[in-house]
């Protein structure tokens, strides 16, 4: 596998959604070999990864778009905290020995940006002129 090309294929129309099944397919085989209790459906994944894509593409501040927006966020925030746990189980399942729990001050860093992001994007829209 090439990263970088693995990074591009992204952008071919649906076959993101492809490499999301398949990346949560993995884990989900690396959780049933294990034994872990911790179930992951590959398929409910792709279904937020969709909602994501689908409200992606647009700017505007009509009311429709900002409630599909946070419908996106929602999503998308949801896909990344189920894969997340699901990684979460699978390395304190693993045998060997244990792996330790931190957050990076990188991590700490694109949290702030983000929320940071976010903040001004809901008051960008709370604040815009109506007609």
């Amino acid at each position: 596998m090439q990263p970088f090309g693995h990074a591009l294929s992204v952008f071919v129309p649906g076959y993101g959604y492809w490499q999301v099944y398949r990346h949560f397919a993995l884990i989900a085989s690396g959780l049933e070999r294990l034994g872990a209790s911790t179930k992951v459906d590959p398929f409910s994944a792709t279904i937020g990864v969709v909602l994501w894509s689908f409200t992606f593409l647009h700017y505007s501040t009509e009311p429709m778009f900002v409630a599909l927006d946070m419908i996106e966020l929602l999503a998308a925030t949801a896909v990344v905290v189920y894969g997340q746990r699901a990684l979460n189980d699978y390395w304190r399942a693993r045998p060997g020995p244990s792996v330790e729990e931190r957050v990076l001050p990188t991590d700490w860093l694109a949290m702030g940006v983000a929320a940071a992001y976010f903040f001004s994007w809901v008051l960008s829209y709370m604040t815009a002129p109506t007609n």
